[in-house]
């Protein structure tokens, strides 16, 4: 039995945000031989596509760049690593001096300032990127009054970016201020803000110790910066032929690009019998 770990967005989703025909045969496959199939993303629970979460095979998923693991058939969350809320704050207040659109997960949802979900399409050119924002953000009229009011830690928080220099400036400066914080990113434009213990890597290791599968027997696959964690943990690491160079280089393989059912390649070649 082995523990397959999937990035979801530039992984197993193609560019229409779907998984292909191959690739959903071949994790049926995977399945059916006793391996266990966990998505692992940076989007919320409720933000992973239903075709996903639909997959009758599906049991656990790693949430929010590890942020949360859950068991998706009882709802029972088995890991949690937060920001806390007075962290939060202070991120957000950090982040005004950028130009730049940010919002928040708390509660397995993300939230973000109804005049930033106003102006996506300011910060964000890749219309994948505004019909994901679109469909998974839900708009308050002040975030950071929103937050207070609530109290609570938060699970993530995501900056958008217009100038790709002032995100990589950003990076720098929200690292160096901020040790707490794990800054990486998932698509072209974007910073993702989560606790320094929450990262895939740790949640894949969490979960394979709890089903009771040796970290040697964990396989994952990933393409971008919030994956790197993840693919070192992992005892096979496989980058996407669309992967990051930094991706490239830590990992044991390189499959196929996500357009071209990269994930089912490498199991058809490699795990399934």
């Amino acid at each position: 039995m082995k523990l397959i770990a999937l990035d979801l967005d530039g992984t197993l989703l193609n560019s229409d945000k779907v998984v292909s025909q191959r690739n959903f045969a071949a994790l049926s496959l995977a399945a059916g031989q006793g391996h266990v199939i966990v998505p692992a993303t940076g989007r919320a629970l409720r933000a992973i596509p239903e075709q996903v979460m639909a997959f009758p095979f599906l049991h656990y998923a790693i949430t929010i760049n590890g942020a949360k693991v859950s068991d998706t058939r009882t709802g029972e969350a088995l890991l949690r690593a937060e920001i806390a809320l007075d962290t939060c704050l202070r991120l957000l207040d950090f982040a005004g001096r950028y130009d730049a659109m940010y919002d928040c997960y708390w509660n397995d949802t993300g939230w973000v300032d109804r005049s930033f979900l106003e102006r996506v399409r300011y910060y964000n050119s890749d219309e994948e990127v505004v019909t994901l924002l679109r469909r998974t953000r839900a708009p308050v009229d002040d975030l950071k009054a929103f937050l207070r009011k609530n109290g609570q830690p938060v699970q993530k928080v995501q900056l958008c970016f217009r100038d790709m220099a002032e995100r990589e400036t950003a990076r720098a400066e929200i690292a160096a201020a901020f040790p707490e914080i794990l800054v990486t990113s998932s698509f072209r434009n974007n910073l993702e803000l989560n606790a320094a213990n929450a990262d895939k890597g740790r949640a894949l290791l969490a979960l394979a110790q709890h089903l009771g599968i040796p970290a040697a027997d964990t396989i994952a696959f990933g393409d971008s910066s919030n994956d790197l964690r993840m693919l070192r943990a992992a005892g096979t690491s496989v980058a996407m032929g669309n992967a990051a160079s930094e991706v490239r280089a830590v990992c044991d393989y390189v499959t196929e690009a996500n357009d071209r059912d990269g994930v089912a390649a490498f199991l058809y070649a490699h795990v399934l019998h």
